[in-house]
């Protein structure tokens, strides 16, 4: 059987959530997991890149729009 997984990359957008709060959120639905703090031009809330890979970006996306709005996303398949 060939599994697909994703690798996803994007811009997350909270007002009142830490790396951490993400982070902890994220964890059982990906592996690699990486969240770094980014520059926000609008000075409300902050940004955080967010990479990671999963078999299911939706339910990746889905926690995210709880938090906040995803921005640049980028995602990248693979097959193994």
């Amino acid at each position: 059987m060939i599994m697909q997984n994703f690798h996803l990359d994007f811009i997350l957008h909270v007002v009142d959530m830490s790396a951490e709060q993400v982070r902890s959120s994220l964890a059982e639905f990906g592996e690699g997991l990486e969240i770094t703090d980014c520059q926000n031009e609008t000075g409300k809330g902050k940004n955080y890149k967010v990479r990671v890979c999963t078999e299911d970006p939706t339910i990746i996306f889905d926690v995210c729009g709880q938090f906040g709005r995803i921005k640049s996303a980028k995602i990248n398949e693979s097959k193994s």
